[in-house]
Formats: C-alpha cells, sequence, structure tokens
C-alpha cells in the first residue's frame, strides 16, 4: 500500500526557468526521501538532479509538462537544476515522503 505524498513543512523552493539553466537546494538531509515538482510554466522544462550547486539542465535530461506535477524519489543532499527550451515560468520542488 502506498502512502499519500506529506510535504515536510516550510520547505517548498522555486526556481524561475527560462533559456539558461538555474539551480536550488531541495534537501540538505542524507537518505531517501520524495520530492514533488509542480510545472507552473507554459512549458515543458527539463531537470537534473546533483549533490551540490554546480548541477547543470539540459534539454536532454527529465522532462516535466507544463501544468503537470511528478513525485519521484531522491537521495540526499539533493540540488535540481532546471531549463525551458523557450518560455519562462516558475517550478516549484518540495521534499516530504510518500507517493
Amino acid at each position: 500500500m502506498s502512502t499519500p505524498f506529506a510535504p515536510a513543512s516550510g520547505s517548498t523552493v522555486s526556481i524561475t526557468v527560462g533559456a539558461a539553466s538555474a539551480n536550488v537546494q531541495v534537501t540538505t538531509g542524507s537518505g531517501l526521501s520524495q520530492v514533488r515538482i509542480m510545472n507552473n510554466g507554459s512549458a515543458t522544462v527539463w531537470i537534473r538532479f546533483g549533490t551540490d550547486n554546480t548541477v547543470v539542465a539540459t534539454t536532454s535530461n527529465l522532462p516535466i509538462a507544463s501544468g503537470s506535477a511528478e513525485v519521484l524519489s531522491v537521495a540526499g543532499p539533493v540540488w535540481v537544476a532546471a531549463i525551458a527550451a523557450a518560455a519562462t515560468g516558475v517550478i516549484y520542488f518540495t521534499p516530504g515522503e510518500g507517493i
């Protein structure tokens, strides 16, 4: 049985995406957790996870469709980078537990 996603209190971060890669730290702890990703923009964005602020996204990374939300499992600490091909928008990252 899957546990519903439970966000960590006060921990949502965001990136305003555009044609250049930008990154943000999502989690600081170690171990496996989940991150809810919501693309609030008008275009597909591509994301890439990393362990520090050198992570860079390209359009060959994981696509997140406009208006969609995904929950992915990650091992921390986690930084994430995002890029959009043309349009700008905001993509939100909320760490927590569950699916």
